[in-house]
């Protein structure tokens, strides 16, 4: 459902193998954890538990220069996407607080969340 953070890291990337879990609760249905941990240089895994079960990865295809990085999601992650009807804004990573913020549009219930993932240390 929340291609997490997967758009999260515009121009500059968290650091390899720190993981990052923030939370989404979503009125009258429950709660919505994510879990987001960069795993390689071009690889990261996101994990959802709660009112959604799954896990994913996410490929970066970013070239070195300036432009905002692409991303392609693996099929588990573009099926939650596209069944719930889910879009990412304005994904940024903090390098000063290391956290990574995005908004997420839930489009089929009408409702915007910014959501904050926080480092685990």
């Amino acid at each position: 459902m929340y291609s997490i953070l997967l758009y999260a890291l515009a121009y500059s990337l968290p650091a390899l193998h720190k993981v990052y879990n923030g939370c989404l609760i979503i009125p009258l249905i429950g709660k919505q954890n994510i879990e987001f941990e960069r795993l390689k240089e071009n690889t990261s895994r996101v994990r959802l538990y709660g009112i959604i079960n799954c896990n994913g990865l996410v490929y970066n295809a970013n070239t070195k220069d300036e432009t905002p990085m692409n991303y392609e999601l693996d099929p588990y992650l573009k099926n939650i996407m596209t069944k719930y009807r889910c879009t990412m804004e304005t994904p940024y990573y903090d390098v000063n607080n290391d956290t990574i913020l995005f908004v997420l549009k839930i489009n089929m219930l009408g409702l915007t969340k910014s959501i904050k993932l926080h480092n685990t240390k």
